[in-house]
C-alpha cells in the first residue's frame, strides 16, 4: 500500500471510529431489516445504522475496527448496487435484490468460497443412465409444488463450505424417498462431503454423490451424521447407519428442452446446475431472469448446484421454476428463488437447462410420463 493510500485509509478509519462512537452498535429491538426502507437510508450515518442492524441480525463479528471499516465500505457498495438494480424494475413480477448474510462480501470473495466455475460438473456419464430429451406429460397440471406434497425438507445452510453439490444431492434423494415411502427424512450432507470422495468443500458432483450412495448401500440421516461445514475425515460408524437408499439415477450432460425438464420436475424434485451471477447472490424476490448472465451466454458454464422443487406461472403469464437453495433462509424468498421458465433459449436462465438429473428408487405409480425417441 502506498503512503498516500495508507494516509487515506487512516483518515477513513478515524472517521469510522468517530461515527461508531456517535452511533452505538447497540440497536433497538424494534428495528429490523424487514421494517426498514432501504431507499430512504442514504447518508453515511444512516447506512452505518443499517449496517449495525444487519450485523445484529446476521451475528457478524469482526476481529478489529479496521476489518469492520473495510466490511462497511463493501456493504455500502453492495447496497448502492441493490438500489440501482431495484430502480430498474418495470413490473411487480420483476426480480428485486436485497441484503442477506453475504452483504459484507464482494462477489469475487464469495465466488472463491462458494462457487466453483466449470463447463462440466465432474459427470461420468453412462449412456444407459442418460434420460431422453423429449418427455411428454399431458396430465401434468399448470403448476406443481413438491413442498405442498411433503417431499421437501427445510431450507438448509451449507455455511462457508463449497458443498452445494451435496445439498442438491440430498434434496433430490429426500424427495424421491418421501414419494416412495411417504417418510420425509433429512439426509446427511456431511456424509457425502466426508465420505464420497467427490470434492468436499471445494466443489463436487451431485451425480457422483448418487453413485456413492448406491455403492455404499444407502445414506445416513442428518441427525445421525450432522453437518459441520468442513471436509473432516469420514465417520464410518455414522455412515454405516443408513436410513435411505436409491436404486440408480438419470442425468443429462447437454441442454434439454424446458418441456422435458417440466415433466421430470412433475415426477420428483430435480437436481440442476446453474451459474450463480452477481444478481443471483443478492436475489430477494420476483422472477429471476438472469439478465446479468450475458457473459456466459455462449457456453454451458456453471458454478452452483440447486434443486428444482416445482413450477408455476404468475397471473400475468410469467412462467417460473421454484428453486431451493442451500444458503439459509436469509437469502431469497426464505431460501427459495423463482427462476424464469420457457425463455425460448436453449440453455435457459443462467444455464439451468445444461446439466441435471434425479435419483431413482423402487417401484411406484408414476405420474403420466412418456419418453419419446431421443432428439
Amino acid at each position: 500500500m502506498s503512503l498516500l493510500a495508507t494516509k487515506i485509509f487512516l483518515l477513513f478509519l478515524v472517521w469510522y471510529a468517530s461515527i461508531s462512537l456517535t452511533f452505538s452498535s447497540s440497536v433497538p429491538d424494534e428495528y429490523s431489516l424487514s421494517n426498514l426502507d432501504l431507499d430512504n437510508l442514504v447518508s453515511d450515518t444512516q447506512v452505518f445504522h443499517l449496517f449495525q442492524i444487519w450485523r445484529k441480525e446476521t451475528g457478524r463479528e469482526y476481529q478489529n475496527l479496521g476489518e469492520e471499516a473495510i466490511r462497511f465500505e463493501i456493504f455500502k457498495s453492495n447496497l448502492k448496487e441493490i438500489r440501482e438494480k431495484n430502480a430498474e424494475r418495470k413490473s411487480a413480477s420483476d426480480y428485486s435484490l436485497g441484503l442477506n448474510e453475504f452483504s459484507d462480501m464482494t462477489y469475487e470473495e464469495f465466488s472463491k468460497m462458494y462457487l466453483h466455475e466449470t463447463e462440466e460438473p465432474m459427470m461420468e456419464i453412462n449412456n444407459s443412465e442418460m434420460i431422453l430429451n423429449d418427455a411428454s406429460c399431458p396430465d401434468a397440471p399448470s403448476s406443481w409444488d413438491w413442498r405442498t406434497k411433503g417431499a421437501v425438507t427445510r431450507v438448509k445452510n451449507q455455511g462457508r463450505c463449497g458443498s452445494c453439490w451435496a445439498f442438491c444431492a440430498t434434496g433430490a434423494m429426500e424427495g424421491i424417498n418421501q414419494i416412495v415411502t411417504q417418510q420425509l427424512v433429512a439426509l446427511s450432507e456431511q456424509q457425502l462431503v466426508s465420505c464420497s470422495g467427490s470434492g468436499g468443500c471445494k466443489g463436487g458432483s451431485t451425480f457422483n454423490a448418487f453413485k456413492y450412495v448406491i455403492k455404499h448401500g444407502g445414506i445416513a440421516s442428518e441427525k445421525v451424521y450432522p453437518y459441520t461445514a468442513n471436509a473432516s475425515a469420514c465417520n464410518s460408524a455414522a455412515a454405516a447407519n443408513t436410513i435411505a437408499t436409491i436404486d440408480g439415477y438419470h442425468d443429462w450432460s447437454k441442454p434439454i428442452s424446458e418441456s422435458s425438464l417440466r415433466c421430470y420436475v412433475y415426477k420428483q424434485p430435480v437436481s440442476v446446475y446453474i451459474y450463480g451471477s452477481r444478481d443471483f447472490l443478492r436475489y430477494k424476490s420476483g422472477i429471476f431472469n438472469g439478465d446479468d448472465c450475458s457473459s456466459i451466454s455462449s457456453s454451458c458454464k456453471i458454478n452452483h448446484a440447486v434443486l428444482i422443487v416445482g413450477y408455476g406461472s404468475t397471473s400475468d403469464g410469467q412462467d417460473y421454476w421454484i428453486v431451493k437453495n442451500s444458503w439459509g433462509t436469509s437469502w431469497g424468498q426464505s431460501g427459495y428463488m423463482l427462476v424464469k421458465r420457457n425463455t425460448g433459449t436453449t440453455r435457459g436462465v443462467c444455464n439451468i437447462n445444461c446439466y441435471g438429473g434425479y435419483p431413482t428408487k423402487g417401484k411406484k405409480e408414476e405420474p403420466a410420463l412418456k419418453l419419446a425417441t431421443s432428439m
